[in-house]
This record gives C-alpha cells, sequence and structure tokens, in this order.
C-alpha cells in the first residue's frame, strides 16, 4: 500500500527488485521523528494552492529484466491510457530521474480527482465546505498543533474555508512504509495518524486508517 498505487504496481510487473518506498518504518518502532537527509529519501505529495497535485515516488532500483528506459515507457503508457479514458484529466510525468540506484518519479495531476483515480487512492484535498458537501466524514476530533486543545465537527464545519486533506489506506501492510505531505500553507489540525514535522509538511504511514490534515 505505496503512494500512487497504479505507478508500484509497474514496479513490480516490471521485477525491479524494489525494496519499500522511502523509509520503512517497522512495527513497534516508537520514534517518528525525520531528519532532512532521510527526508531526502521520502516519497511525498504536495498539494498546491492551484488545486493541482504533485507525487514523486523513490524508490530502490535494481535492474534486472527490464532496464529504466522500459520503466520509463511504461509509465508513460499507463498515463496515456488514463487520459484516453478519462480525456478531461491533466496528468504529466514530469521527472523520471534513476542516480545511484535510486528512482525518482515526479508525476503531476491536475487536481485531486486526478490523484485519487489514476493512483487507485482514496484520497481528497480541498476546503472543508467542499468536503462536507462531497460526504467525508467530519464527524472527528483533531488535535491543534499550536497547542494542546482539540477541536471536532461543529468548530470544523465554522472553519469552511479553510482546507483538509483525507489520506485512506483500507488495509494493513505488512510492512510500515512513510510518506511526507506537503501543504501550500500552515498546518493547523491533525488526527492521531499523523506526525507534523514542519510548519507546513507531515509525515503518514501506511497503516491502516484515515489520516487527516487541516491547514488554512
Amino acid at each position: 500500500m505505496k503512494i500512487g498505487k497504479s505507478i508500484m504496481l509497474i514496479l513490480c510487473f516490471c521485477m525491479l527488485g524494489l525494496t519499500a518506498c522511502g523509509e520503512v518504518i517497522h512495527q513497534g518502532n516508537e520514534s517518528n521523528a525525520v531528519t532532512d537527509e532521510v527526508a531526502a529519501t521520502l516519497s511525498s505529495l504536495s498539494i498546491e494552492k492551484d488545486g493541482s497535485i504533485s507525487s514523486t515516488i523513490i524508490e530502490n532500483f535494481i535492474e534486472s529484466y527490464y532496464n529504466e528506459d522500459d520503466l520509463k515507457s511504461m509509465i508513460e503508457s499507463a498515463i496515456d491510457e488514463y487520459k484516453a479514458d478519462n480525456v478531461t484529466a491533466q496528468i504529466e510525468l514530469k521527472n523520471f530521474k534513476v542516480k545511484d540506484g535510486v528512482t525518482n518519479i515526479t508525476i503531476e495531476y491536475g487536481d485531486y480527482q486526478t490523484y485519487a483515480g489514476f493512483d487507485r487512492e482514496d484520497f481528497f484535498a480541498g476546503t472543508i465546505r467542499d468536503a462536507n458537501m462531497a460526504g467525508y466524514d467530519l464527524d472527528v476530533t483533531l488535535k491543534s498543533v499550536a497547542d494542546n486543545t482539540t477541536v471536532s465537527k461543529p468548530e470544523l464545519l465554522g472553519m469552511g474555508d479553510s482546507h483538509i486533506v483525507f489520506f485512506e489506506y483500507t488495509e494493513e501492510p505488512e510492512v510500515l512504509e512513510q510518506l511526507r505531505i506537503n501543504c501550500y500553507d500552515e498546518i493547523l489540525y491533525v488526527n492521531d495518524e499523523v506526525t507534523v514535522v514542519g510548519k507546513k509538511s507531515a509525515d503518514i504511514s501506511s497503516s491502516k486508517g484515515c489520516k487527516i490534515i487541516v491547514f488554512k
């Protein structure tokens, strides 16, 4: 259960001998602290102000039957096929690089719906008002990044213009993996499944459950 299920399926199909995505979190590890050096090895998802989504997938690469050109071609074909079936979708492979045994792939999506559709993720990024209208469950308790206070549904509904991210994993993986979420403005509240690592950044693991971030 990694960022970009469609891309991960391609990576597995290519039999490249990839290891777990980015930094691996072993069951029972009590520390979620991530240094800047480690952060450079993490896959990430960036939410842009214009509503677009940028997904960066970092994987160890051991060339086997397929080489990097084959992998890039398969990713481009998957994108073309998705766009053929979803003619309004905006999706583009912006970066594909293999260096020192590490694959770095960046794909940009025009909106969160395209990311969710292509990568087969249960994902939402938009205003709290739009999340409520879309039927997302706001009957939650979130903790403040600034202090020990909490907010629940009534307070969230009063913050309609603020933004919220839902990222849900529906299955428990054998090995937990870590994903960095980068927001374009200051993070205000998170649930217990999220670790804030910067003013605008937070880490989530691939453990089963919904990860929630509220930002300005």
